[in-house]
């Protein structure tokens, strides 16, 4: 393009700041950057924001505070977009204290939230375990004129089912659906994921009859959180059931669903069930992960077969796996049990 004697323009940057994010090469971005600020090309606050995204994907959060001290250098202030992405990052790594002081920095540089910022913020609360302040961010929304939507609705019927509030759960989807919004493939998967996990498994099947009632498949999401629910209660057997409803819905088992499966079994102490699901994901050429044997290990474990775990920490290892903290657990707790029947 500089052969030919054409600079590059601000679009032509932000192209491949954005290309280059997109990719993951974050320090490429960076240069262009500098590049683009040595040419006198004033950045706008969508390249920040996008600076901004990649360090959040990467986990250098921290990076946020001098990515907005380089913005205001350049001049440039942030737009509704940058902040929201400001705002998300903060939540991902579960730091509310900065997520409240930039929204309020957001409402100070006269910026109004719109639907993005207000469910970030509702969803920061009740992840952070603040429901009483999620509820009265979710009336402040309505009295500043932003309407909730789908998603705000799914954020609430989920803050309300982890604390077990099913009425309020209920009058959740009937304002939903008196304004107008339905419920999605998002909205069920999170009502039969809270049901699951407060043992309301009738709740939990009786959506999956409405989700078929209404059009919609059910999703592979959904059947992990119910054969999930299952799983954590030892209840092998439903496990077991939902698993074949889910094949006979024409979908095909993921790792996560079959991890379940495994520690269904596992938790009602049927360990040769639990291998023989290993076996079919070898058959089904689906890689195990670190969750598969790490749960496998706890079977055995379980039923007091000690001296088998080393044999399943080896074959994770050598096929490629690579055991984290849980893992290198299991197998230590193993070793020193057999170590104490050996003394004994």
């Amino acid at each position: 393009m500089e052969r030919a004697g054409l600079s590059p323009d601000e679009h032509t940057y932000s192209l491949l700041i954005d290309a280059y994010a997109n990719a993951g090469r974050w320090e490429s971005a960076r240069i262009v950057l500098r590049e683009m600020e040595e040419s006198n090309v004033r950045p706008n606050s969508y390249v920040f924001s996008r600076i901004l995204a990649s360090y959040r994907d990467r986990g250098d959060w921290q990076k946020s505070f001098s990515v907005l001290r380089e913005m205001r250098s350049n001049g440039v202030r942030p737009d509704r977009h940058f902040y929201n992405v400001m705002i998300d990052t903060f939540g991902k790594y579960n730091c509310l204290e900065h997520v409240v002081s930039t929204f309020e920095r957001m409402k100070s540089d006269g910026i109004e939230p719109d639907n993005v910022t207000w469910n970030t913020l509702i969803d920061c609360h009740c992840k952070s375990g603040k429901y009483d302040r999620a509820e009265e961010l979710f009336e402040e929304m309505q009295a500043s004129g932003c309407s909730p939507c789908t998603t705000t609705y799914n954020i609430m019927i989920n803050s309300k089912g982890q604390q077990e509030k099913w009425d309020d759960v209920k009058n959740l989807l009937a304002r939903m659906q008196s304004e107008g919004l339905l419920p999605n493939v998002v909205t069920y998967t999170t009502l039969i994921d809270c049901y699951g996990q407060s043992g309301r498994f009738n709740d939990a099947i009786e959506c999956l009859e409405v989700i078929k009632s209404t059009g919609l498949k059910p999703s592979l999401t959904m059947y992990h959180a119910l054969v999930n629910a299952y799983a954590q209660r030892g209840l092998s057997d439903q496990a077991v059931n939902a698993f074949k409803v889910m094949r006979a819905d024409g979908l095909n088992p993921s790792i996560p669903v079959l991890n379940s499966l495994i520690n269904a079994f596992g938790e009602d102490r049927r360990d040769a069930e639990a291998f023989a699901v290993l076996q079919y994901m070898k058959e089904n050429e689906l890689k195990p992960d670190v969750v598969t044997y790490t749960t496998l290990m706890k079977a055995l474990i379980r039923v007091e077969k000690f001296e088998k775990v080393p044999s399943v920490y080896e074959e994770m290892v050598l096929s490629g796996v690579t055991p984290d903290k849980k893992a290198r657990a299991m197998l230590r707790s193993a070793l020193r049990y057999m170590r104490s029947t050996l003394k004994s």
